[in-house]
Protein backbone atom coordinates (compact mmCIF):
# COMPACT_ATOMS: atom_id res chain seq x y z
CA UNK A 1 0.00 0.00 0.00
CA UNK A 2 2.85 2.40 0.82
CA UNK A 3 4.37 1.77 -2.59
CA UNK A 4 1.10 2.62 -4.30
CA UNK A 5 0.78 5.84 -2.33
CA UNK A 6 4.38 6.79 -3.14
CA UNK A 7 3.77 6.16 -6.83
CA UNK A 8 0.59 8.22 -6.82
CA UNK A 9 2.45 11.09 -5.18
CA UNK A 10 5.27 10.93 -7.76
CA UNK A 11 3.09 10.77 -10.89
CA UNK A 12 2.54 14.56 -11.08
CA UNK A 13 6.30 15.13 -10.82
CA UNK A 14 7.03 12.66 -13.62
CA UNK A 15 4.54 14.41 -15.90
CA UNK A 16 5.99 17.80 -14.99
CA UNK A 17 9.55 16.71 -15.84
CA UNK A 18 8.57 15.97 -19.45
CA UNK A 19 6.92 19.36 -19.97
CA UNK A 20 9.33 21.80 -21.57
CA UNK A 21 9.82 25.26 -20.19
CA UNK A 22 7.57 27.57 -22.28
CA UNK A 23 10.56 29.45 -23.69
CA UNK A 24 12.33 26.20 -24.58
CA UNK A 25 9.18 24.90 -26.24
CA UNK A 26 8.88 28.09 -28.31
CA UNK A 27 12.52 27.90 -29.39
CA UNK A 28 12.33 24.19 -30.22
CA UNK A 29 9.10 24.66 -32.16
CA UNK A 30 10.52 27.56 -34.16
CA UNK A 31 14.14 26.61 -34.60
CA UNK A 32 14.64 22.89 -33.98
CA UNK A 33 11.45 21.27 -35.27
CA UNK A 34 12.25 21.83 -38.93
CA UNK A 35 15.27 19.52 -38.71
CA UNK A 36 14.57 17.22 -35.75
CA UNK A 37 11.80 14.96 -34.54
CA UNK A 38 11.33 15.94 -30.90
CA UNK A 39 8.86 14.02 -28.72
CA UNK A 40 6.49 16.37 -26.92
CA UNK A 41 7.03 19.29 -29.30
CA UNK A 42 4.07 19.82 -31.65
CA UNK A 43 5.08 19.83 -35.29
CA UNK A 44 8.63 18.62 -34.58
CA UNK A 45 8.86 15.94 -37.25
CA UNK A 46 11.95 17.06 -39.13
CA UNK A 47 14.20 14.44 -40.64
CA UNK A 48 17.24 16.44 -41.68
CA UNK A 49 18.92 16.01 -38.29
CA UNK A 50 18.66 12.99 -36.04
CA UNK A 51 15.54 12.26 -34.04
CA UNK A 52 15.94 13.44 -30.48
CA UNK A 53 13.83 10.59 -29.15
CA UNK A 54 15.91 8.91 -26.46
CA UNK A 55 18.67 11.50 -26.61
CA UNK A 56 19.09 11.45 -22.84
CA UNK A 57 20.07 7.77 -22.94
CA UNK A 58 22.80 8.27 -25.53
CA UNK A 59 26.36 8.09 -24.27
CA UNK A 60 27.59 10.80 -26.63
CA UNK A 61 26.29 13.80 -28.56
CA UNK A 62 27.63 16.00 -31.35
CA UNK A 63 28.37 13.20 -33.80
CA UNK A 64 29.84 11.12 -31.00
CA UNK A 65 32.58 13.51 -29.91
CA UNK A 66 31.16 14.80 -26.60
CA UNK A 67 30.05 12.81 -23.56
CA UNK A 68 26.32 13.33 -23.06
CA UNK A 69 25.89 15.64 -20.07
CA UNK A 70 24.16 18.97 -19.53
CA UNK A 71 27.28 21.13 -19.84
CA UNK A 72 28.23 19.55 -23.15
CA UNK A 73 24.66 19.71 -24.45
CA UNK A 74 24.52 23.43 -23.66
CA UNK A 75 27.89 23.95 -25.36
CA UNK A 76 26.67 22.02 -28.43
CA UNK A 77 23.35 23.86 -28.59
CA UNK A 78 25.01 27.27 -28.33
CA UNK A 79 27.89 26.77 -30.76
CA UNK A 80 27.71 23.56 -32.79
CA UNK A 81 30.20 24.81 -35.37
CA UNK A 82 32.77 25.57 -32.65
CA UNK A 83 32.40 22.04 -31.30
CA UNK A 84 32.44 20.36 -34.70
CA UNK A 85 33.30 22.62 -37.66
CA UNK A 86 31.79 20.13 -40.13
CA UNK A 87 28.47 19.97 -38.26
CA UNK A 88 25.40 20.50 -40.39
CA UNK A 89 23.59 22.02 -37.41
CA UNK A 90 23.70 25.80 -37.70
CA UNK A 91 24.29 28.17 -34.82
CA UNK A 92 20.81 29.23 -33.65
CA UNK A 93 22.01 32.24 -31.67
CA UNK A 94 20.97 30.72 -28.34
CA UNK A 95 22.16 32.26 -25.11
CA UNK A 96 23.20 30.19 -22.12
CA UNK A 97 19.81 30.39 -20.38
CA UNK A 98 17.94 29.31 -23.52
CA UNK A 99 20.33 26.43 -24.23
CA UNK A 100 20.10 25.30 -20.59
CA UNK A 101 16.30 25.19 -20.76
CA UNK A 102 16.41 23.15 -23.95
CA UNK A 103 19.06 20.82 -22.49
CA UNK A 104 16.90 20.31 -19.40
CA UNK A 105 14.00 19.19 -21.58
CA UNK A 106 16.22 16.95 -23.71
CA UNK A 107 17.36 15.25 -20.49
CA UNK A 108 13.80 13.97 -20.05
CA UNK A 109 13.86 12.19 -23.43
CA UNK A 110 15.35 8.91 -22.28
CA UNK A 111 13.05 6.56 -24.21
Amino acid sequence: MRTLIALLVLIPFAAQAATPDPEAKTIMTGQCAACHTIPGIPGAYGDIGPSLKGVASRKTIAAGILPNNRANMVKWLMHPQAVLPTAKMPDQGLNSAQATKIAAYLETLDK
